[in-house]
C-alpha cells in the first residue's frame, strides 16, 4: 500500500511540476553533454498533500522554480544530476529576492524548487546559475514570465 501511494504521490507532482499553462513557462537548455529542464508556476497548482508532504508554500502569490539537470549517456536513458544552484527572482521595480533551492529526490529523479512571491499580473526575471559537477563553468539561465494570481 505504501509503494503505490508513492507511486501515486510522484506521478501527481511529476505532473504538476512538468505542467505548462498559460501562467507557468518550461525550457530546456542543452550544455556539453548535460540537458537543463526547468519551469515556473504559481504554487497554488499543487495538491495541499503533497505540498504539506514537500513543505511547500502554497498560495496564489507564490511562485515555484522548478530545475533539473541530467547528463545524457550512451543507450539513451538520461541520469539524473545533483547540482548546485543559486539564483535571484527580480521585479520590474528591480526588487529582489535570492532563490533558495530545496532538494527533492524521488527514486532516481532530482530536481530543486524555489519559491519567490510575486503581485497578479507582475512579470519577473528568474535567473539562476547551476554548478555542474565536473564542468569547469557553471551555466546561468533567465527566465522572464508573467505570474497571475490564481
Amino acid at each position: 500500500m505504501r509503494h503505490t501511494t508513492q507511486l501515486i504521490t510522484t506521478a501527481i507532482v511529476g505532473f504538476v511540476l512538468t505542467c505548462v499553462s498559460y501562467s507557468s513557462s518550461a525550457g530546456e537548455k542543452r550544455v556539453d553533454d548535460y540537458i537543463i529542464h526547468y519551469n515556473a508556476f504559481n504554487s497554488s497548482f499543487i495538491q495541499p498533500e503533497t505540498a504539506v508532504q514537500y513543505k511547500i508554500q502554497r498560495s496564489k502569490y507564490t511562485g515555484l522554480l522548478n530545475v533539473s539537470v541530467h547528463k545524457v549517456v550512451e543507450g539513451g536513458k538520461d541520469k539524473a544530476l545533483k547540482v548546485a544552484l543559486y539564483g535571484k527572482a527580480t521585479n520590474n521595480l528591480s526588487q529582489y529576492q535570492e532563490l533558495g533551492f530545496k532538494e527533492i529526490i524521488e527514486g532516481d529523479a532530482v530536481y530543486y524548487l524555489a519559491d519567490f512571491q510575486f503581485r497578479d499580473e507582475e512579470s519577473m526575471d528568474l535567473e539562476f546559475t547551476i554548478n555542474i559537477p565536473g564542468r569547469d563553468k557553471p551555466v546561468t539561465i533567465q527566465l522572464d514570465q508573467k505570474f497571475y494570481a490564481d
